[in-house]
């Protein structure tokens, strides 16, 4: 039993807790919920259920890797500094992370909008949409008779899209190497 109390008052416990729940919580979204959800659900379903999902996620990946951070054995912050191949990979996860939640993740719900209404002749809802994410190369008063308009949705789209899905495989991979890291100190004996 004192062992075990012992244990409660190190941060050994809640760091490899935060740090599997991190993890865990990138594969899953990446490679489950989004497959399962892309093909159960409708198109405007589907974006409308990832539009409120992606915040979440990105919110809660950030979460993580602060309080990942903040649990690194044996004493925190202080021993998470002294040890760049720990801190390097939880600042990639840290920074991908934010760039997701705050830029692309944004833009990419604001685009698949576009796309949408485009298809379902908006246009006029379409051209707001646009000119919120800083896209306006062309006029905005002309219908899309040439289809340029949807060529651009479909672009800004594929652009901010890719964004989202490399800086999460990113974030994946950084997310795994500290893993590593963290085992070899685990084996050194911290």
């Amino acid at each position: 039993m004192g062992t075990f109390l012992q244990t409660v008052g190190n941060l050994l416990p809640y760091h490899l807790l935060s740090y599997g729940a991190l993890l865990g919580t990138e594969l899953f979204q990446s490679f489950i919920n989004t497959k399962i959800c892309y093909q159960a659900l409708p198109m405007k379903e589907f974006i409308n259920l990832q539009k409120r999902l992606f915040p979440i996620y990105f919110g809660t990946q950030i979460g993580l890797t602060v309080l990942t951070a903040a649990t690194h054995p044996p004493y925190s912050l202080i021993s998470l500094v002294r040890d760049p191949w720990s801190i390097a990979p939880l600042a990639v996860v840290g920074i991908t992370g934010c760039l997701n939640w705050i830029i692309y993740g944004p833009r990419t719900t604001t685009a698949s909008l576009v796309r949408r209404a485009l298809q379902g002749g908006f246009y006029e809802y379409c051209v707001s949409l646009l000119d919120l994410i800083g896209d306006t190369e062309s006029e905005n008063n002309n219908p899309d008779s040439d289809g340029s308009k949807t060529h651009r949705a479909n672009r800004t789209f594929a652009h901010n899209h890719a964004m989202v899905i490399h800086l999460n495989a990113i974030a994946m991979i950084a997310t795994v190497v500290y893993g590593f890291s963290l085992s070899a100190t685990l084996v050194a004996g911290m």
